[in-house]
């Protein structure tokens, strides 16, 4: 059999790729291309051998793909080794209180997280909409007047009509306007005492409570307020 150009080999490296993955073994790599080129020049046609330009252009096929391979190895490699440092350096945040953007609140059997946000100057109308996970809305909290700055409401956990809302994480929107009714801009927050640490998808993770805030949006940390008595 005369293997004579590069669209032969590309035609057996599919082939033997497809019976590779038929097979459940691993698909095309390195070592079965240069198999394939030792091969080509093994049986090409000696009345019409292969020309110079021809098998070079292979070489080089051959020598991009050793390349990549190594690119590929060397960023398994540096993702391996940022994982462990990364644990090391978010694991300094457990037991350490959080600011962090974001608008989540939980409901527990102690009660709920406050609502906390930050608005941009003094509001004479705000109010706070808190919804479940279906995006329904549970409950409506008018808040009254509030100063501008970092603010943190309380509320008791409960939807519209008085009853006690399930244990879980609710999201929650704020709504503000001043005196001549312009719309006060309001960042929503999230604050609370990290239990744990999670390094998933490359991405740094702080657990608190049933939530996961990410690395990025901490906007402050601090010790835990001591325990009074």
């Amino acid at each position: 059999m005369a293997i004579r150009s590069i669209n032969d080999v590309q035609t057996t490296a599919v082939a033997a790729s497809s019976t590779s993955a038929a097979g459940g073994s691993s698909p095309l790599g390195k070592d079965q291309f240069l198999q394939l080129l030792v091969t080509q020049m093994q049986y090409q046609d000696p009345l019409s051998p292969m020309d110079n330009a021809q098998f070079t252009a292979q070489l080089a096929q051959f020598s991009s793909l050793e390349q990549l391979f190594q690119v590929n190895d060397n960023l398994a490699g540096l993702t391996a080794s940022q994982t462990p440092a990364g644990m090391a350096s978010i694991a300094g945040f457990i037991d350490r209180e959080i600011l962090a953007t974001g608008d989540s609140t939980e409901v527990s059997t102690s009660g709920a997280s406050p609502i906390q946000f930050y608005l941009d100057g003094p509001a004479e109308i705000v109010n706070a909409v808190v919804t479940d996970a279906n995006g329904t809305i549970v409950r409506n909290l008018t808040l009254g007047r509030q100063p501008g700055g970092d603010r943190e409401v309380g509320w008791d956990g409960l939807d519209d009509n008085g009853s006690p809302l399930p244990a879980g994480t609710y999201r929650f929107n704020v709504v503000a306007q001043d005196e001549a009714g312009a719309s006060v801009e309001a960042r929503t927050q999230v604050q609370g005492l990290v239990s744990g640490a999670i390094y998933e998808s490359g991405q740094a993770q702080l657990v608190v409570g049933t939530r996961r805030i990410p690395l990025t949006d901490v906007v402050a940390v601090k010790n835990p307020a001591p325990a009074a008595g």
